[in-house]
């Protein structure tokens, strides 16, 4: 009977032990543009589709990843993104674009409505870099837009858009507020450009 009532005691007492787990913290990306005023009138009555973003798998997933030394490739435990930073960026740039009134209409690629014009999203950086020592660190953001034209699939316009901007805090938070700046200046350097294209 003892021994009964010992291994009940074992049970009951291990049912009450909470095991506790590391929060994980999610950061999502802002932007805070001014209003885009524009006199451009070029591209008034057309229809423009914005692509999904081509990326590497990394920035599909919601692991939060950082480069050490130029090389050396690691992921914060206790924290990740709230969104893939691939979908979320081409949704920044979707949305800039449409406020800027740049076009007749803005759609999303899903979108069964015709269109003359197609951008293409091609993020080759997006990333946190420490130097060797972790001793400071940097975001980098660097995006290639291509508008193409749907009729014959020709690119009537290209360009690359990158900003570097030095972290704060040396951690994912810092990291998060320097990619969101970077971020930003992109979005911003790529509707002056638009803003061009359609003159």
């Amino acid at each position: 009977m003892k021994y009964i009532l010992v291994i009940v005691s074992l049970f009951i007492f291990s049912g009450c032990i909470v095991e506790k787990k590391p929060s994980i913290t999610d950061y999502k990306l802002t932007t805070k543009l001014e209003q885009f005023s524009s006199s451009s009138n070029g591209c008034k009555d057309k229809i423009l589709k914005i692509s999904k973003a081509f990326s590497t798998p990394s920035l599909i997933s919601l692991r939060m990843s950082y480069v050490q030394d130029e090389n050396k490739v690691f992921s914060y435990s206790k924290s990740q993104w709230l969104t893939s930073p691939s979908k979320d960026i081409a949704n920044k740039i979707y949305l800039s674009v449409k406020d800027s009134k740049l076009f007749k209409y803005v759609n999303l690629e899903i979108s069964r409505s015709g269109s003359e014009y197609l951008m293409e999203i091609i993020i080759e950086d997006f990333m946190q870099y420490y130097d060797e020592k972790l001793d400071s660190s940097y975001a980098n953001v660097k995006i290639d837009i291509n508008i193409i034209d749907l009729k014959d699939s020709s690119i009537i316009a290209t360009n690359e858009f990158s900003s570097k901007v030095d972290v704060k805090t040396l951690d994912a938070e810092g990291g998060v507020e320097a990619l969101n700046i970077a971020l930003n200046n992109v979005i911003k350097q790529n509707l002056e450009w638009l803003n061009g294209v359609c003159e």
